[in-house]
């Protein structure tokens, strides 16, 4: 999620001001072996791609895609897009090639004892806020019969594809109802073609192509695999839940000779095709696979991949007898990179194909050892709950244009909320805003609400707990801190000392798996919401501002003084609490020699409020595209609700957290 960026453009002036003061037939997969068993339950599933159209149609696929072997060809040229312009959502502004396809897939399931019909939806798309997915679960249910339109429980997720049109910043909304009514059709077709079925299910670890890109090095290793077979043998659909951004070739640029004709026929001048092709990345090769081996859907479910867990910097090589995963960190002596040669790092197609194949086969692994789920009692609950914008640039792109009816975030403007920032935040105490913007005196129109809504949900099926999580969730707070950290936290640092909070004073109010009393514990990140990075308060940091409002080297001597918790940054837990009680400041000297009466509370005051949206602290690009510092207290207080389990352990003894400089001493399974 890119926030700063487009921020940077809308604030620009203000920091001068500052400164100066209908549905297809389902198909069946080929015949498998029924997993044995009782407990039938109702599944259905269905998907339908969310390419922009050409022509009013997709036959410009037609043409083929590029082979899996081939690093370099971004794929089918298009020109035009019948919808206009479509930006790539953390690429260019234009896109103009198509390397595979971006799909949306449906699974509804029900317990013939329950009253709810849960579908569950992934997507190759950068994000979906939930105020987007109600509309589109309302136009689901409007399509249904009402009987079964009351029943139906939907769950959008996005697997975070940073290469599919832009759905958050830059978005093209006929494009984007076009997508809305392709989600809806495969929830209708889902829902409409449940047939009895049972479920296997089965869990294991994998670490292939992950990196953490953020001290402390944690990762969630874990690998969910559930799968529907009917009663004749055909599979209906396969799940998979892992944790890691689809971002193989981020910031990579084709080689120029491979796309020199097509940038002739565009006429393009310095021609270049990076961040400007659609590719579903790694999750795309794992559907593929999967639907190869078993027929049926496949969905990929996104976890805790934040921040910033991802495919940059890990080694990734071809795997082969000679050259075997082995700890699944570090490549083998003599392995071959993707594309060639022996920069492991190296960013191409083939290095995404690499991971979905790997990651296609740990799942297959796991699946020939899958249990039944003999009582598949199936539950959802929804949680919703307030959180603080404390990123002022979120209430900016959020101001409604009068003209178009639409915001600079997402498709569909959210309602925000004025909430009392101390006591309980209800909807008894928090009041809608009805879309109104006010003036800040710095930044201009803001909206009014400094609040908004979104939700935790949980689905229950049998001995599997899937829990949707609302943002980019880091693996500590699913997986918990590794086990020596308390003893010997160094094992899990690689930057600079002082960047991160170190040791004990990194802490988090709990992690999520504890507190899931499940069998199979899936915790799914952008699962219902997208939020942006959630940061542990210990570890937050503001932007200080003090250098653009009083000269190069303010914040470093505010520091120097003890008045600032960091040369660059004020600590998130000093913005928490003057905002929510701004006498607070009168606690700060009113004057110091050599500076402008009262700076120290203006320094801090002003970055409180401005400097999320303004710039980052050294190593904390992550609060620039976090929604506020209370995420994780508000996540955490409403995942312990939801599970009736407040249980505020931090470390989890069975979690060794290996990473790439704290190796297993052998193979990884």
């Amino acid at each position: 999620m890119q926030l700063k960026g487009l921020i940077g453009v809308l604030l620009i002036g203000a920091v001068c001001q500052f400164a100066t003061s209908s549905p297809a037939a389902a198909r069946s997969g080929p015949k498998s072996t029924a997993p044995p068993g009782q407990g039938n339950v109702l599944v259905g599933a269905a998907s339908r791609s969310v390419l922009p159209l050409v022509e009013g149609s997709l036959d410009y696929l037609e043409a083929g895609f590029p082979g899996r072997d081939d690093p370099d060809d971004p794929g089918i040229l298009i020109p035009a897009w019948d919808d206009g312009r479509v930006a790539v959502g953390n690429g260019d502004s234009v896109s103009y090639w198509v390397h595979d396809d971006l799909r949306a897939t449906a699974v509804a399931i029900q317990d013939p004892r329950s009253q709810e019909i849960v579908v569950v939806v992934d997507s190759d798309l950068y994000m979906v806020f939930r105020v987007d997915a109600d509309v589109m679960r309302e136009k689901a249910a409007s399509l249904l019969p009402p009987g079964l339109a009351r029943k139906l429980r939907v769950i959008v997720t996005a697997s975070h594809n940073h290469h599919g049109p832009d759905t958050a910043f830059d978005v093209n909304h006929h494009w984007y109802e076009h997508m809305s009514d392709q989600v809806v059709e495969a929830i209708v077709e889902a829902v409409s073609e449940r047939r009895p079925a049972r479920l296997r299910v089965a869990a294991g670890e994998h670490w292939f192509g992950m990196n953490d890109g953020t001290d402390p090095q944690v990762f969630d290793p874990n690998l969910n695999v559930m799968q529907a077979v009917d009663t004749r043998g055909e599979t209906i659909a396969t799940l998979v839940q892992w944790n890691l951004h689809p971002e193989a070739t981020l910031g990579w640029s084709p080689p120029e000779d491979v796309i020199e004709d097509d940038c002739a026929a565009l006429a393009l001048v310095d021609c270049s095709a990076r961040g400007r092709y659609f590719t579903a990345d790694f999750p795309g090769i794992l559907r593929e696979d999967l639907k190869a081996t078993y027929g049926g859907e496949a969905l990929f479910l996104n976890g805790a991949l934040g921040v910033l867990v991802g495919p940059g910097g890990a080694d990734v090589w071809e795997v082969t007898p000679e050259h075997p995963l082995g700890n699944q960190l570090a490549a083998p002596a003599g392995a071959e990179a993707p594309g060639g040669g022996s920069n492991y790092t190296q960013r191409n197609f083939r290095r995404a194909v690499i991971i979905g194949e790997q990651l296609a086969a740990a799942s297959m692994r796991l699946l020939e050892s899958a249990v039944p789920v003999t009582e598949p009692r199936v539950s959802y609950r929804s949680k919703p709950f307030y959180t603080y914008l404390s990123n002022i640039g979120f209430r900016v792109l959020l101001v409604l244009d009068p003209a178009t009816g639409w915001t600079n975030l997402g498709n569909t403007p959210p309602v925000l909320y004025t909430c009392p920032l101390n006591g309980p935040k209800t909807d008894a105490t928090c009041e809608g805003d009805n879309f109104d913007a006010v003036i800040d005196d710095l930044v201009g129109p803001v909206r009014k609400g400094n609040h908004l809504q979104s939700a935790v949900d949980y689905v229950q099926i049998g001995p599997v707990g899937m829990m949707f999580l609302p943002g980019e969730i880091p693996g500590e707070l699913t997986m918990g801190l590794p086990a020596g950290f308390r003893a010997t936290p160094e094992d899990w640092y690689e930057e600079p000392p002082g960047r991160h909070a170190f040791g004990a004073e990194y802490t988090i109010p709990g992690y999520t798996r504890k507190r899931m009393a499940d069998e199979y514990k899936w915790t799914i990140g952008l699962g219902s919401d997208q939020l942006g990075y959630f940061i542990p308060l210990s570890n937050f940091r503001v932007y200080c501002v003090g250098d653009i409002l009083g000269g190069a080297g303010l914040c470093a001597a505010l520091h120097g003084l003890g008045l600032i918790e960091f040369p660059d940054s004020i600590a998130g837990a000093t913005c928490k609490l003057i905002t929510e009680d701004p006498s607070k400041l009168l606690d700060y000297p009113s004057e110091i020699p050599g500076l402008p009466p009262g700076v120290v509370a203006q320094v801090i005051a002003g970055s409180c409020r401005y400097g999320q949206a303004l710039d980052e602290a050294d190593g904390h690009y992550e609060e620039t595209n976090a929604a506020g510092w209370d995420l994780v207290a508000d996540m955490m207080q409403v995942v312990g609700d939801i599970t009736a389990n407040h249980d505020p352990t931090e470390v989890n003894p069975d979690f060794p957290g290996w990473w790439q400089d704290n190796l297993p001493p052998g193979d990884l399974p």
